[in-house]
């Protein structure tokens, strides 16, 4: 399982994340134990008023519910025979899942701020759908990011357009693009480790940037 950074009051701390209603349901049920320093993140697709409970727990857990910010909107602890749970008292965009005694022992109150690492930040985000419109891909490890709002022609040079027509990168004259589907095949050959495979993929995409029509957009 992944794990993700991020820092609770300069503590780091390394979780795992649950955002498809799966693992949601099962969350840490079952687990025997949760390491020190460790948790788990659940990422909602929006804000929501969830009720988190101890179904199969073996051990008692903190909870911070947290907004799109990372601000801590409310804590909560349960103790792992529990049977009520405890609901959410506003809309919150994430859960984090913590052993019991930590909002106590760091003093964590409504109002701070969680600091999660970069990869975790953008993970969270494309999970969540936006308001403008646009979407995320993970392509191999990383997520690559495209929202319409975020892209603006500039001039002198080239726009790649959606299916839509909005412009989704700026790109200078002459270069070469490998499309999705090919990038995702190298990759796929690169962790694979198939470096026969890998070369012969990148022969075949150049040989296809090499004899393809030209295409010229005049509006």
């Amino acid at each position: 399982m992944t794990l993700y950074p991020l820092k609770i009051k300069n503590i780091r701390f390394d979780v795992a994340i649950a955002d498809t209603p799966e693992a949601q349901a099962k969350g840490l049920s079952g687990l025997d134990y949760l390491g020190e320093r460790k948790g788990m993140l659940f990422i909602f697709p929006q804000p929501m008023r969830v009720h988190m409970v101890m179904k199969d727990m073996n051990f008692g857990l903190d909870f911070l519910f947290l907004d799109e910010n990372w601000t801590i909107l409310q804590t909560a602890s349960l103790n792992k025979n529990d049977k009520t749970g405890v609901p959410a008292m506003y809309n919150s965009a994430m859960v984090l899942e913590l052993n019991q005694g930590v909002v106590e022992e760091l003093n964590l109150r409504v109002g701070q701020k969680i600091e999660p690492f970069e990869h975790l930040d953008v993970q969270a985000k494309g999970v969540r759908k936006f308001k403008e419109g646009g979407s995320f891909e993970l392509v191999g490890e990383k997520i690559y990011k495209v929202k319409i709002d975020d892209v603006k022609p500039e001039e002198d040079r080239l726009q790649v357009l959606d299916e839509n027509g909005y412009v989704v990168a700026n790109i200078d004259s002459g270069v070469t693009i490998f499309s999705r589907e090919h990038t995702k095949e190298l990759i796929d050959k690169f962790k694979k480790g198939d470096t026969n495979g890998l070369a012969e993929s990148i022969l075949k995409i150049l040989d296809i940037h090499d004899n393809q029509e030209q295409d010229y957009v005049t509006n």
